[in-house]
């Protein structure tokens, strides 16, 4: 389509103007495109096609083939497995008259719901969607038993942030997480007892796990799990070993009070031990985890790794960092099933090449997608949702299971009955 001309003198409602149509067809046509890739995704998921190459699922099939997020994956296959219990709602994405978001909001409603569901989505942005498919404003089929509610899944989740800090956030049953305040709770009645009068909260809880760490016994297990940092002695750069980089404060900080493993470099590369030792020293082991940060096979986004020989030490190869790679355990047991050749060097970017050896086919993180050819005024026309006011009285009447209004009618009618006197 291109840019919009846009005169230099004219008005800002003008220009607003002339923007409305190319956005609203922009609009439609990624409405449709969507709405064509879930009807591929459920060929694919029908047949069976998805299964080609490293695809476990068929969202790891969307994520190679169409560069999606595990997220957006994850939606556009939802959406295809409801595909053919709600045509009121399809109907209407086929036709791009919703957006993928606004589908996969209304998919939170019940399927019996599928045509009073239609005639509101068209209407309301994504954020009063979800508020309008809670479980609450549904009247179920009386003759269906309850679904009994679906257990929540156990979920903890940490990592640095980008503004270099550090988050934990998790979802526990409630006797683990009792116990987990307890023990957060005697740590800092501990350090208050030692002489830490305005101990708080969170370093109550690193107290927990620094108590765990020295309490390990083995002197070559703790120093697997001690926190390494790599610094550049040319310019003070310091990371972690998965590649976060540490504020210059802090690192001065560790430095005065922190053991420091020196890695020897020659032409950028460390030095390796060669064929002098099979197994993986722990310095080299986290100069290669620091180097690929993950499996390394293409699309993998596993971060639990086991160091790989590429050439393997039997055949002669060497524990040099050139010939180790880091893979994820199901990357890593393909590989010795013969279903997954390895070659090249590790140390040069993208110079290491994965093939499926029962069909030749090279593994690769992203496929190539195709140009659209379709001319503007074939796409079809996005109508925005509507952003004022929404009375949710009015939107919740009516969305009730026919069997339950046919329920209502009948205990009417006998409630009319016995009140009538004329029926005595």
């Amino acid at each position: 389509m291109g840019p919009v001309d846009v005169p230099e003198d004219a008005s800002f409602d003008d220009r607003c103007a002339l923007f409305d149509e190319p956005i609203a067809r922009a609009a439609g046509a990624l409405n449709a495109a969507h709405a064509h890739l879930v009807e591929l995704t459920e060929q694919l998921i029908d047949t069976d096609t998805w299964q080609q190459g490293d695809c476990r699922t068929p969202e790891a099939f969307l994520r190679w083939k169409v560069g999606l997020s595990p997220h957006r994956a994850e939606e556009i296959v939802a959406a295809a497995r409801e595909r053919s219990h709600r045509p009121a709602t399809y109907e209407l994405f086929d036709e791009a008259r919703i957006s993928l978001d606004q589908l996969t909001a209304s998919l939170r409603g019940p399927r019996w719901a599928d045509t009073k569901i239609a005639d509101f989505i068209p209407l309301a942005p994504v954020t009063k969607i979800r508020v309008a498919m809670r479980p609450n404003n549904f009247e179920p089929d009386p003759d269906e038993p309850t679904p009994a509610p679906k257990p929540a899944d156990d979920r903890l989740s940490y990592g640095p942030t980008d503004d270099g800090r550090w988050r934990i956030s998790g979802n526990l049953p409630l006797e683990d997480g009792l116990r987990i305040e307890q023990a957060i709770n005697e740590r800092r009645d501990a350090l208050f007892n030692d002489g830490n009068e305005n101990v708080t909260t969170p370093q109550a809880f690193v107290d927990c796990f620094d108590r765990s760490l020295a309490a390990v016994e083995s002197d070559s297990r703790r120093d697997h799990y001690r926190t390494w940092l790599h610094l550049d002695v040319t310019d003070g750069h310091t990371t972690t070993t998965d590649g976060w980089q540490i504020p210059m404060a802090m690192r001065d900080r560790i430095l005065c009070d922190g053991i420091i493993q020196p890695v020897w470099h020659q032409d950028g590369i460390p030095f390796s031990v060669g064929r002098n030792q099979r197994i993986v020293p722990e310095r080299t082991r986290r100069i290669i985890e620091l180097r690929d940060r993950g499996c390394r096979t293409p699309g993998c986004t596993n971060q639990h790794v086991e160091i790989h020989h590429i050439v393997h030490w039997l055949d002669g190869g060497t524990t040099d960092t050139a010939n180790l790679i880091s893979l994820c355990k199901y990357h890593h047991r393909l590989h010795h099933q013969g279903e997954l050749e390895i070659t090249g060097n590790a140390d040069l970017f993208d110079h290491v090449e994965f093939t499926f050896t029962k069909t030749g086919q090279r593994c690769t993180g992203v496929a190539q997608p195709t140009p659209p050819t379709e001319q503007p005024d074939q796409t079809p026309r996005y109508e925005p949702p509507l952003l004022g006011r929404f009375d949710w009285n009015y939107i919740g009447l009516g969305w009730v299971h026919p069997n339950a209004q046919k329920l209502r009618l009948e205990q009417l009618r006998a409630h009319l009955d016995r009140s009538d006197p004329r029926a005595a």
